[in-house]
């Protein structure tokens, strides 16, 4: 007669639990009442994000191609680079906006989608009407006073009028008008998430007009929703050519020199300037344009390289190498998530699909 295992205490059994990857755990509901009850209990939920990003574990890339209507989860981890099929809860070709906290902001012409990939989760949503021919650009954030995610629209007028800023709150499904903002929009893309806000580069004005300006990095305050500016980093030249970016958990710069040498800069104390530190340089062009997403366990970065391709970058030997991708993917966007447990729609009923696609 085998003998039972003795019962764990359930601190132990949540500590184990909080480690494992999203996968398992979604199986795990099944195993007893008190397992689903613990799996789905908020704070369990809260402490199994945090350990994932505390310890670099459960994090993927997610990938759109521009042709088809498909999308891919790449798990970039040294030795093997496994590229799985995801199953998109959109009937047209998809457009990723935004990742925060292991949820993804998908955009099929006028509707909009906040979607789990890892819980099959989410929610499709329209947005207000604006007028047409005019650029518009999107961010995903999460407010973790309220434990809502929170979708920015910034839409820049053809005229010199300001930006028109509008929010979207997952909890409340509606979208309000949080102002406008008189500066002029610089760098495209989803915003560089960093403690739940997204990130963009902007010109100042410094002389009452575009004529003289100079870039800064402005915030959307998820929480106070509102705009603050981040300080800068201290760097000769910060007027060439830069782009914004987040690496982990902290805030990065890429900033291009003319000879071909590019510096990495990352914030490692959010808000505080003078803890902006060169991270590494990447000498003689040897990426191109490239833009770092993560942390490999190897020690190597994660990068986009010319907008179209992956590339992990040793900085101790200044080589990289190659991230095969689906052909149909290539010049697709693409995002960084976490695998999490986070609803996409706070306390709204949730649909699922529970269809695991053929792995590549």
């Amino acid at each position: 007669m085998e003998e039972e295992l003795p019962n764990l205490p359930d601190g132990i059994i949540f500590d184990i639990l909080s480690r494992l990857p999203v996968k398992p755990l979604c199986r795990f509901k099944s195993v007893s009442k008190p397992w689903l009850a613990l799996i789905t209990e908020p704070h369990f939920i809260k402490s199994h994000l945090t350990q994932s990003m505390k310890n670099h574990t459960n994090h993927k890339l997610i990938i759109a191609s521009p042709t088809s209507h498909s999308v891919y989860s790449v798990d970039y981890q040294p030795p093997d680079h496994t590229i799985a099929d995801l199953e998109v809860p959109c009937t047209f070709n998809v457009e990723i906006m935004g990742s925060c906290n292991g949820v993804v902001l998908l955009g099929t012409g006028d509707e909009l989608c906040l979607w789990n990939p890892s819980i099959r989760m989410y929610r499709k949503f329209s947005q207000p009407e604006y007028p047409r021919g005019e650029f518009r650009v999107y961010g995903l954030g999460y407010d973790s006073v309220s434990n809502d995610f929170k979708v920015v629209r910034i839409v820049m007028p053809e005229s010199n009028d300001p930006c028109d800023v509008h929010m979207f709150t997952s909890k409340l499904s509606s979208w309000k008008q949080i102002g406008d903002i008189a500066y002029s929009f610089y760098q495209e893309g989803d915003g560089a998430v960093v403690n739940g806000m997204p990130h963009w580069l902007w010109m100042r004005s410094t002389d009452g007009s575009l004529s003289v300006s100079s870039k800064v990095i402005l915030a959307v305050d998820t929480t106070e929703e509102k705009f603050r500016e981040v300080p800068q980093p201290n760097c000769e030249g910060w007027d060439k050519h830069i782009d914004l970016g987040f690496l982990s958990e902290w805030l990065c710069v890429v900033q291009y020199h003319q000879d071909g040498t590019d510096v990495v800069w990352v914030m490692k104390e959010y808000g505080v300037k003078e803890s902006w530190t060169k991270l590494f340089v990447v000498p003689n062009g040897l990426c191109g344009f490239f833009m770092p997403l993560c942390y490999a366990k190897d020690g190597g970065v994660v990068m986009v390289l010319e907008a179209k391709e992956l590339g992990i970058y040793n900085p101790k030997e200044n080589s990289y190498v190659c991230i095969g991708i689906p052909p149909d993917c290539v010049g697709g966007l693409m995002a960084s998530y976490v695998e999490s447990l986070l609803s996409p729609h706070g306390g709204n009923r949730a649909k699922r699909r529970w269809i695991w696609k053929r792995k590549r």
